[in-house]
């Protein structure tokens, strides 16, 4: 794995981690494709992280704030919109990941197909394939088999995750990583899906990105 370098962010506390510039493979065609340096946070916003932002914005709650199935301090939030991600990341100072950013902080540099490598996942590497009816995402990190080569946790499964891009222009945005619910094939980190922007889902949330100066 990579050497470690850190970050906190002071807004929220977030641990960061810095992904350094260079090519990685892209995509199903591990096409190359070079980006700057950046920083990321290490696991996916949590609950309590994102009542510090209700607490000091007034912003709306999650949608599932009340479900006991999905608001344990620790859980990754889930229930907010793409618009409240993009309203958390301001307030800390931070933003939404570009697609490309998102993909080479979880499957490094080398193609990979998953985020520790090119097994398949079992149950100490990722959450997944759960009941949607009783299932729920992990607290983060908890699965530290399955962290990237950059030490982020949980890019494979727990909850999907917002990116910057649009899908299709003006009518969804691309969300990465898979979630609780999803086959182990949708978990891996060049697999694209998206939501409507305005989707509050059981099994989306985010993690925040700043640019490396």
């Amino acid at each position: 794995m990579t050497p470690l370098v850190t970050i906190i962010n002071e807004k929220d506390g977030a641990e960061m981690v810095l992904v350094p510039a260079g090519e990685f493979m892209m995509g199903e065609e591990r096409k190359a494709v070079s980006i700057d340096a950046f920083y990321i946070d290490r696991f996916p916003i949590t609950n309590l992280q994102y009542k510090k932002f209700v607490d000091a914005t007034g912003a709306k709650e999650p949608f599932f704030w009340n479900n006991e199935r999905f608001n344990k301090p620790l859980q990754p939030v889930v229930g907010v919109s793409w618009n409240d991600a993009v309203a958390y990341a301001k307030w800390a100072g931070k933003r939404l990941p570009r697609e490309a950013e998102w993909e080479k902080a979880a499957r490094g540099a080398d193609g990979r197909e998953y985020p520790w490598g090119n097994i398949q996942p079992d149950n100490k590497k990722a959450v997944y394939n759960l009941d949607p009816g009783t299932g729920a995402p992990a607290l983060v990190g908890e699965r530290k088999d399955g962290a990237s080569p950059y030490g982020c946790y949980d890019m494979a499964g727990n909850v999907w995750e917002w990116c910057e891009d649009w899908y299709d222009t003006g009518k969804f945005r691309v969300v990465r990583g898979g979630s609780w619910l999803n086959h182990h094939y949708i978990l891996r980190s060049a697999y694209r899906s998206c939501s409507y922007p305005e989707g509050k889902d059981n099994n989306v949330g985010f993690r925040c990105v700043k640019d490396a100066r």
